[in-house]
């Protein structure tokens, strides 16, 4: 029996299901979800079918678990002191044993690489096809967008990460020279480019975003909708955020072109998180 915890916002929890779902394609298993911190985002925006575990299963399931490990990935967690219940030895980087691990096994993780489910695309973009959305002013919003001429998202990602800044414990705000050097890119890759600024907020957006090119501010003042709005678009420039990852991951346009902030997050950490296609640009000034 293998389990894969859900955990987070909706991008970390379509980073997870999309591991679940290669994971069962590597395997041939079905796979049981842990629901203790899901809150039905996914399932309540996604056609996508969840098989749970028992809450008193799971417990007796990974009492035990730990000591059957294969003892060099053990001492792997051993060593980085991972709790023994999680199996991801490294954070964010493609770890194909993840597939190989034989009998019972339960996943506690993000897994935020394409590599995981890059073999598995259509059946993923299949799974993260949207439920009808009955908002009138959310469809005008995503109408508007879709019949614009090259539509391009920029999308501003602040929410705690200003908060954590301001408090000296990360740094993770994309700064206003990653936007202009991304759309002055973006302006001489894609005629006539239509951008569209999608962020969480967009009163500090519309003051404060300085680019070269007229833009306008939408917003639906909620990530899962705001994949809705990102994923109209033909062309995106991202934030380091996973529901921004996933709103370009969706855009349909075969020759879309999408801009990424590196790094990621830390400089130090090795992150597998951009794809390979994408063009990156500083996040620093």
């Amino acid at each position: 029996m293998k389990i894969v915890k859900l955990k987070g916002g909706l991008g970390n929890q379509m980073f997870i299901y999309a591991f679940a779902k290669a994971l069962a394609y590597n395997t041939g298993e079905k796979i049981y979800f842990d629901k203790e911190n899901y809150d039905n985002s996914l399932s309540n925006i996604f056609n996508v079918e969840l098989a749970f575990a028992d809450r008193k299963k799971i417990e007796k399931f990974t009492e035990k678990l730990f000591l059957k490990l294969p003892r060099i990935l053990r001492k792997n967690l051993e060593t980085t002191k991972i709790n023994p219940k999680r199996i991801e030895p490294r954070e964010n980087c493609y770890c194909p044993e993840l597939f190989n691990i034989k009998g019972n096994a339960y996943y506690e993780g993000y897994y935020q690489t394409e590599k995981y489910f890059a073999n598995i695309e259509d059946e993923l973009r299949a799974d993260f096809t949207f439920k009808p959305i009955h908002d009138k002013k959310l469809n005008e919003m995503r109408n508007k967008i879709k019949s614009a001429k090259n539509p391009v998202f920029i999308n501003v990602r602040r929410g705690d990460y200003v908060t954590l800044q301001e408090q000296n414990v990360v740094n993770w705000l994309c700064s206003m020279s990653y936007y202009q050097n991304s759309t002055k890119y973006m302006a001489e890759k894609v005629p006539d480019a239509t951008f569209f600024a999608i962020s969480d907020d967009p009163e500090w957006t519309r003051k404060n975003l300085k680019i070269d090119y007229p833009f306008e501010v939408i917003s639906a003042n909620l990530p899962m909708y705001d994949i809705y709005l990102l994923s109209a678009c033909k062309h995106g420039i991202v934030a380091n955020s996973s529901y921004s990852w996933w709103g370009a991951w969706l855009i349909e346009n075969s020759d879309k072109i999408i801009c990424a902030p590196n790094p990621w997050f830390e400089p130090e950490k090795t992150n597998e998180i951009i794809c390979e296609n994408w063009v990156t640009f500083s996040r620093f000034d």
